[in-house]
């Protein structure tokens, strides 16, 4: 993992595989897995579980992209 800029407004981070699948996972636990009230939730995790999906969602599409082409470059998943 690398954070290639941090601004008042927004990060940019460059994840490798493992460090993305982990994200992915994470995300996918707390929405899908862990039973939490909703208010408690969003005092855990500082975001509502509508926001936490969307990341869950966007990550999961990148994650597939990222698996296609390491594929078709060869190279392991």
């Amino acid at each position: 993992m690398e954070i290639i800029r941090a601004t008042s407004d927004a990060i940019t981070v460059s994840l490798e595989p493992d460090d993305a699948v982990a994200i992915n996972n994470a995300l996918n636990e707390i929405c899908n897995g862990v039973h939490l009230d909703e208010w408690d939730f969003q005092t855990r995790m500082g975001v509502d579980r509508e926001q936490a999906r969307k990341v869950l969602h966007a990550i999961g599409a990148a994650i597939d992209v990222m698996k296609e082409r390491r594929q078709a470059e060869g190279k392991e998943w």
